[in-house]
């Protein structure tokens, strides 16, 4: 009994400190190992209940939660372009705990529009999953009686400036994607920012502005209602849903652009967690139920490694980077 307390209050004593030190390290064990933890998964997302964002949260913090035997919450932070969001888990412990979910613009576009980003999208934060992609369409108004994107081209090259598009507001995923198109086809077209995609596209039937870039899951409805005129498309699905439409890629190389969204850990993260987070990603991406979900608001699911998102950041920065700074592009 050499090193054990003698006594039986003292024996006592010290079974309950080494019992309270096994449960203080059970607390402190990473996610996927603490069985039956009931310290919740959460899911922090920039968008507001409803938006598309808040629904991808929602699907993988319930698969998660489901297949780690966990309870799992979805915390919406929304404000400053998803910046919000994305300082508040690049500031959370990396223990598996707190995960974002968080669209293209937050992690590629806004270091280059904000000048004072209070996290950094390539020091703060590790890649778990890409998602998915939305397919994008470019939409005109009937008024500027162009039937083709070949025809926009020649009206826009013939009169620079002259057609102005509407888009979700200064570095928004679709700023950028009109922008890209107009940068590569060498088209001068002028701005008009909404605050979000719904105006802008409300802009286009009110005869506001003659042309916007929406998700297809936005530009459909007004499509089959002849309220707008589609002209091509690109995208994961782009052939699927529009056969006869060009895709913009034709065009360009460039332009095979979608909007994705993208899981992240905090970058304290350890490599392995971060591979078996996304493997019980992947696994819910491949459910029938989850991209049937996310294929009604025109997302495609695309399961992979996180070096998979990682490539298509560093790609998408490499693009978009030199775009806003030659455009000078601000918040406001």
């Amino acid at each position: 009994m050499t090193g054990y307390p003698t006594s039986f209050p003292n024996r006592r004593a010290a079974l309950l400190r080494i019992v309270a030190t096994g449960v203080a390290a059970t607390a402190n064990l990473p996610v996927w190992a603490q069985p039956h933890s009931s310290r919740p998964i959460k899911v922090v997302v920039g968008s507001p209940p409803g938006a598309l964002g808040d629904v991808i949260a929602r699907l993988m913090a319930q698969k998660l939660g489901d297949a780690l035997g966990q309870p799992s919450i979805v915390d919406n932070r929304a404000g400053a372009s998803g910046g919000i969001a994305a300082d508040y888990v690049a500031k959370a412990p990396g223990d598996g705990h707190t995960l974002l979910v968080a669209p293209d613009a937050v992690m590629v576009v806004n270091p280059f529009v904000f000048p004072k980003l209070p996290y950094d999208p390539t020091k703060d934060f590790r890649s778990v999953a890409l998602l998915g992609k939305a397919t994008l369409v470019l939409l005109v108004s009937p008024a500027l009686n162009v039937k083709t994107l070949a025809e926009f081209v020649q009206m826009a090259k013939a009169k620079p400036k002259s057609i102005n598009f509407g888009s979700g507001g200064p570095g928004h995923p679709s700023h950028m994607a009109m922008e890209l198109v107009a940068s590569r086809l060498g088209l001068q077209l002028t701005h008009v920012p909404y605050k979000g995609t719904s105006l802008a596209l409300q802009g286009l039937m009110g005869g506001d502005v003659s042309a916007v870039i929406v998700s297809m899951a936005e530009a459909m409805p007004q499509v089959k209602a002849g309220n707008v005129l589609a002209l091509a498309t690109s995208g994961p699905a782009a052939k699927e849903v529009f056969p006869n439409l060009p895709e913009l890629k034709e065009s360009n190389p460039d332009l095979d652009i979608s909007v994705w969204f993208g899981m992240f850990a905090p970058a304290s993260t350890p490599p392995d967690a971060v591979l078996r987070l996304n493997n019980q990603i992947n696994k819910a991406l491949g459910q029938a139920d989850v991209s049937r979900r996310l294929a009604e608001f025109g997302l495609t699911v695309t399961p992979g490694l996180p070096s998979v998102l990682d490539h298509l950041m560093n790609a998408d920065r490499a693009r978009f980077g030199p775009l806003v700074k030659a455009l000078g592009i601000t918040p406001n």
